[in-house]
Order: C-alpha cells, then sequence, then structure tokens
C-alpha cells in the first residue's frame, strides 16, 4: 500500500493517543510490506443464520466474487456464533480454539465453521468461521435479530452491544493467527459493531501475532455504538497501552470515532447517493453523524453499490438476459398476463390466509376479494418495523387520504414490541376493508404478494442502498421517497416513482422532534416535516394510481425498464470496486 494513502495518519490526535512514533512507524512499515492481497477476512455481525437488514445477504453474496474475480487465494468470514439464534447442528467444529484477554480475563474461543458452496461466478467454496464463547454473543429475541440483547430494556441491550464487539474485536487477530494467516491480509470491517479491529490488528502486528495487515470498513447504515468510556477500551488493550488513553484522549470516543480514525483504505458505504448524504445531508450531518463530520472531511467516501439480492423469479427469467426485456408489444403483453395471473392467486390467498397474528381484513364492497377489479391498485409495504427509517408511519398516514375499495394494502412489517403495532392497529381499524397487516414472517403467499402487487412502497426516512431491485425483478414497480440508494435504483418515472418533501420543513428541529417521538409514532402527526412527507407521498401515490388506471401501457413498459435496470446491480463490478480500495 502507498503511504498517501494510509488514511489513519492523517488523523493525528487519535493516533498518538495509542502509538507513540516508533510504532506508527513500524506498522507503516508492515502495511506498506503489503504487495499482494493473499487473504480477505469479511468481518460481520449478520450471517447466514443472524439477519437484521441487508448486510446478512451480503455476506452469502459478495464473498465468492471477491475470491474469483480478484483471483484472491482466500476469502474468508468471519462473524459470532449466537448460541440463541444459531442452530449448533448447522455448524461444524474446526477442533481448533483460542484464549482471548479481555477486561482482565481470559476466555476461551471455539472456532467453528460453515462451508458455502457456490456456482457463481465460477463453482468453489468459501469457508465461513463462527466466534463461540460462554457468555458472549447471547442475543435473543423473536427476531432472531443479532443486535438486540433484551426487548424491553434498550439501554441494556445496546451495553450488552457494545461489550460483545469488543471482545469480538479483540478476538479477531487472535483467531486468524490461529488459523494460519499471519501477512498480506485486508480486514474487511461492517459497521461500528467490527471497526476496532483497526485498532486491535495494528495492536496484533506490533505484539507479533500477525505480521502485516490491513484494514477497510463499509457502512450499511449511520449507528454508532454509543459513548465508549476510555475504561471500555481499556478492556482490550495492555496496560501499558491503556496508561497512554488517559494521557492523549478525551473520554467522549465512539467505536467510529476511533476506528474510523485507524482504517488505511477510503472509507466505503453501500450506494453512491449514500456516500455524499452522509457528507452533505442535513440527517446525517446534523442528527445521525455529526460526531464524524470531522473525520468525514480528512477523506472521501466512496459509495460502492450492492449486487442483486434476489435472482429474477422463474415467472421472468427470461428478461435476466440482456436485451431480453426490450419494450415492445409482446413483451409488454406477457409481462400484462403474468402480473394478472399472479395477481388472481394472491387475491384468493389473501381471502383464505389467515395466521393468527395478522389483523386488519381486506374485502372488496364488503364480500371477497377474489372480486376485485382490475383498476383497483394492490401496495406492498415490507421489512423490519424501525420508526426511524423505514417509514411505514409515514404511508400509514397517507392511507387516510383514500376511500374504501380505491386501493388496497398489505404491510408486512416485523415488530421488535407488539407495542409497537399500535398505530397498525388504529389505522387497520379506521381504514378497514382497504389494509391488512402480517407482522410475521410469511410461511404462504409472499412470492405471489412480490409479483402480484400493483406497487411496492419505500417511503424510508433514510437508506444506504434499499430494495427496490428486489421489487423490479418481481415486476412491480417502487414508490419511494427520493434518499440514498433508492436515488441511485430508481429513475422517475422511468422505472418506478420517487417523492420528496419541500425544503422548507427538512430542518434540524423537525427532524430531531421527529426522532425523539420514535416510540410514540402518533406524536409526530404534528410535525411539519413528517406532514409534508405524508402529502408528498399522497401526491406520488395518486400520479402512479391513475397511470396504472389510465395509462396502462406506460404501466407495463416501466417494469420492463426496472428489468434492464436491474441488471447493472451486480457483484462482479461491487468486488471489483471493493479490490480497488484494497489495492490503493
Amino acid at each position: 500500500m502507498d503511504l498517501k494513502n494510509i488514511y489513519w495518519t492523517k488523523n493525528s490526535e487519535t493516533v498518538d493517543g495509542f502509538f507513540d512514533k516508533k510504532e506508527i512507524a513500524l506498522i507503516v512499515s508492515r502495511i506498506k510490506s503489503i504487495k499482494k492481497i493473499e487473504c480477505v477476512v469479511f468481518c460481520s455481525f449478520e450471517n447466514r443464520f443472524a439477519k437484521s437488514g441487508g448486510l446478512a445477504a451480503v455476506t452469502t453474496k459478495i464473498l465468492p466474487y471477491l475470491k474469483e474475480v480478484n483471483d484472491i487465494p482466500n476469502v474468508i468470514l468471519m462473524t459470532p456464533f449466537y448460541p440463541n439464534i444459531i442452530p449448533a447442528n448447522k455448524i461444524k467444529p474446526t477442533g481448533l480454539s483460542i484464549k482471548v484477554p479481555f477486561n482482565q480475563k481470559s476466555h476461551e474461543v471455539e472456532i467453528l465453521k460453515y462451508v458455502q458452496n457456490y456456482e457463481q461466478p465460477v463453482n468453489g467454496t468459501i469457508t465461513e468461521f463462527y466466534l463461540k464463547a460462554e457468555r458472549f454473543f447471547e442475543a435473543k429475541n423473536d427476531l432472531n435479530d443479532p443486535y438486540i440483547y433484551d426487548e424491553t430494556e434498550r439501554n441494556k441491550s445496546d451495553a450488552a452491544l457494545r461489550k460483545n464487539s469488543l471482545f469480538f474485536c479483540q478476538a479477531a487477530p487472535l483467531v486468524l493467527q490461529k488459523l494460519g494467516f499471519e501477512k498480506n491480509i485486508a480486514f474487511h470491517l461492517q459497521d461500528w459493531e467490527t471497526v476496532l479491529i483497526a485498532l486491535t490488528a495494528k495492536t496484533a502486528m506490533l505484539d507479533g501475532i500477525l505480521e502485516s495487515c490491513a484494514s477497510v470498513c463499509t457502512l450499511h447504515n449511520p449507528f454508532d455504538s454509543g459513548w465508549l468510556k476510555l475504561d471500555s477500551l481499556t478492556k482490550i488493550l495492555d496496560r501499558e497501552r491503556s496508561k497512554k488513553l488517559y494521557k492523549n484522549l478525551p473520554d467522549d470516543l465512539t467505536a467510529h470515532k476511533v476506528g474510523l480514525s485507524l482504517i488505511d483504505g477510503v472509507l466505503t458505504t453501500v450506494s453512491n447517493n449514500f456516500a455524499k448524504e452522509l457528507k452533505q445531508d442535513i440527517l446525517h450531518t446534523g442528527h445521525f453523524a455529526l460526531h464524524l463530520q470531522n473525520i468525514f472531511e480528512k477523506s472521501k467516501i466512496k459509495g460502492v453499490n450492492n449486487g442483486m439480492f434476489v435472482d429474477f423469479p422463474r415467472e421472468f427469467s427470461n428478461f435476466a438476459k440482456p436485451k431480453s426485456d426490450k419494450i415492445n408489444k409482446a413483451n409488454i403483453n406477457r409481462v400484462r398476463k403474468t402480473k394478472l395471473e399472479k395477481r388472481a392467486e394472491l387475491l384468493k390467498i389473501l381471502d383464505e390466509y389467515h395466521p393468527p397474528q395478522r389483523f386488519g381484513k381486506l374485502t372488496y364492497k364488503n364480500g371477497p376479494l377474489t372480486h376485485l377489479p382490475e383498476d383497483v391498485p394492490i401496495m406492498l409495504m415490507s421489512g423490519r418495523l424501525d420508526p426511524n427509517q423505514k417509514g411505514f408511519d409515514i404511508f400509514l398516514r397517507a392511507l387516510d387520504k383514500f376511500k374504501e375499495d380505491e386501493i388496497k394494502v398489505v404491510l408486512t412489517p416485523l415488530p421488535i414490541r407488539q407495542s409497537d403495532l399500535d398505530f397498525f392497529r388504529k389505522v387497520a381499524k379506521s381504514s378497514q376493508g382497504n389494509v391488512t397487516i402480517f407482522p410475521i414472517r410469511m410461511e404462504k403467499g409472499f412470492h405471489e404478494l412480490q409479483i402480484g402487487t400493483t406497487f411496492g412502497l419505500m417511503p424510508s426516512i433514510y437508506e444506504p442502498f434499499g430494495a427496490a431491485i428486489e421489487y423490479m425483478v418481481n415486476g412491480t414497480l417502487v414508490i419511494a421517497r427520493r434518499t440514498g440508494g433508492l436515488i441511485d435504483q430508481i429513475d422517475h418515472e422511468i422505472n418506478g416513482f420517487l417523492f420528496k418533501e419541500t425544503q422548507r420543513n427538512y430542518n434540524l428541529q423537525n427532524i430531531k422532534s421527529f426522532m425523539e417521538a420514535s416510540g410514540h409514532v402518533e406524536l409526530r402527526q404534528t410535525n411539519p416535516w413528517c406532514q409534508d412527507m405524508v402529502d408528498n407521498l399522497d401526491k406520488i401515490l395518486k400520479r402512479a394510481i391513475k397511470l396504472y388506471q389510465k395509462e396502462n401501457e406506460k404501466y407495463y413498459e416501466m417494469i420492463l425498464n426496472g428489468f434492464m435496470k436491474a441488471q447493472n446491480f451486480d457483484w462482479q463490478t461491487s468486488a471489483k470496486e471493493y479490490y480497488s480500495v484494497y489495492k490503493a
């Protein structure tokens, strides 16, 4: 690596807090000695068994491409083993274990593995290593979310996550040494939970555990650890380095403030537009990432778009080939025929599938939904019920403006607490016949829902990448707020619809008020920013519905445009761009 691109050397205050000049020179020489990356270690708190957002899917999709496209001998995943989430029979022992010093005690870590067999881009295997330690990684919740340790006490859960993050970051270099990887290593860190490996990897080089390694980081969201007291960092440092902390560093650190100050390459995130927003959008510059702006100013943030998380479904597989999705009468008719067939199947399922968790009934003229006319649109909104990100309550408020049988809406939010559904229940009652809610992972009908739906809704407050492409490959047009990766994926009135509130109400006062009401979203009704989003969503909903009803051929042309757009997002391109960061 070239010294001018070792970004942590620009953050002298943080660097000097951990290392003296002699140590800095040694670390720099070790990093510069890396001529070719021989091992990429993808470090993530999400994995194929423990999922929260899109990161879990990234871990299963990109690693084969990183390895094969860039001809890297070894690409591995390093991730926690969650005993309350991951079935023990899914993971195999390696027979290896290590002792990890943490908080002045020694803890045993057993190294487990899972082998991923892949066929794209060529046939091969990736080994995923899972770190198992008693009294660590004990996340437990109904969603099997790896970040939630206590569903009732947020502060307690956050504290547990910080402790587990520190322990994982301390263990990672030691695990790598045990696996026989000691030089020419690139740690690819994902989010704040693993970013402190940028620190522990450097101390590992100084202590002779690793010979040469570099660290880069990708942000999948704007979250941080919360304040890390210096006492917390002493849990992963020896006594001499701990003493140095108190002399040189302030007591207002976070995982990102430390880790991003020590990464060795340009910071990356998962879309071009989100990279810009982290430094330009008041939601991030004034709220989520205010404390990181000094770090962001010292280096660029590179956006690397994700590839497709899902393949084209069987019904539209012919459109997955380049130039097979051109706009002509024959293709329009093929798509229309498939959409209407799946719509009919969906309506039957919605009439018959009633798991106990479902509430809100869909009807047409107080009778069966199967009688619903073709020109009445069906709308879908899915995802985690995060009131500060996904915008479910924005969509729910917009539904007040529609009469019975004007639209039909299916919502599939995944709540942490049942009380999170209170507003949904209120809207389902007031919009009787128009709205139904499945607050579960549907065991039946989700495939038909994705294809048979008229529009998919994404009124996100922010969206680093987003699932618009997932809707597109299923032949469903997306209506989304103009933010983050959704801007990269959706071309307004070409393959979907974008809306945005007026600038005058998008200010820090309204943003803070909106965020503070996350536990009681009904209080947001007086927030000018919230109401502005609702009003503008209503306008674009009516525009989209009018196009579907009055310009039906244009609607299907936009679906074909979506097929073409989706093909622009591929993991091969993503893998090449990340490799350029490793090499810089």
